[in-house]
């Protein structure tokens, strides 16, 4: 089945997971707290540690259901920000997927409350995850025709955080500068391309 908030496509197994062991399982009210949370954590906030075990002591969850609670709920509200999915079809096919008719006008109402903002966040950080930190460029020792790529990765995700990695690739010249022009089509094609038209068009 595809869903219009997942951009007309299949929902992630580990979403339609964390919908029905963990974030059906919570009372209104409880959800209706750890969406505030989320969602302020979106444009920036801190989630109080003690808030969130407040929570979840209520309903004995494992140490992981916090953060796939907060995992799930993130990618709900920014998939369907990111998707201009209204709230009608949103509450549609979070009830498709198994979430009770209470717990999906919550969400929906933090997308409302929300969905401005998010899109604000999206569009101004949406490079923020694996950002080019650092980039160099020579030649081995005792190589023929081949260059050494190394680059350092800001924000890359592992393990579910982000983490500033390093990495070092090694390129036959001729591969490097196929790359080089794909590279520079990209961003030809990027600096092309009007981002504000297509939004408004989608609206």
């Amino acid at each position: 089945m595809k869903f219009r908030f997942c951009g007309d496509g299949d929902c992630p197994d580990w979403v339609l997971a964390e919908i029905h062991s963990n974030l059906a399982q919570l009372t209104t009210e409880q959800l209706n707290d750890l969406g505030e949370h989320t969602a302020k954590s979106i444009l920036g906030a801190e989630i109080p540690e003690s808030d969130v075990s407040k929570i979840y002591s209520i309903t004995k969850g494992s140490m992981d259901a916090p953060k796939g609670g907060i995992a799930c709920l993130r990618f709900l509200l920014t998939s369907a920000s990111r998707y201009n999915t209204e709230s009608s079809a949103f509450s549609t096919e979070l009830q498709q997927l198994g979430l009770p008719k209470e717990h999906t006008a919550i969400i929906c109402r933090l997308l409302d409350s929300y969905v401005q903002k998010i899109r604000a966040v999206l569009r101004e950080k949406s490079l923020s995850i694996n950002q080019l930190d650092a980039f160099s460029c020579s030649i081995p020792k005792n190589t023929i025709d081949c260059i050494q790529l190394k680059i350092g990765i800001q924000n890359e995700i592992v393990d579910g955080l982000p983490k500033k990695t390093n990495h070092t690739v090694n390129l036959n010249r001729n591969d490097a500068l196929l790359l080089l022009n794909e590279l520079k089509a990209v961003r030809d094609t990027m600096e092309g391309y009007n981002f504000d038209k297509k939004y408004s068009e989608d609206k």
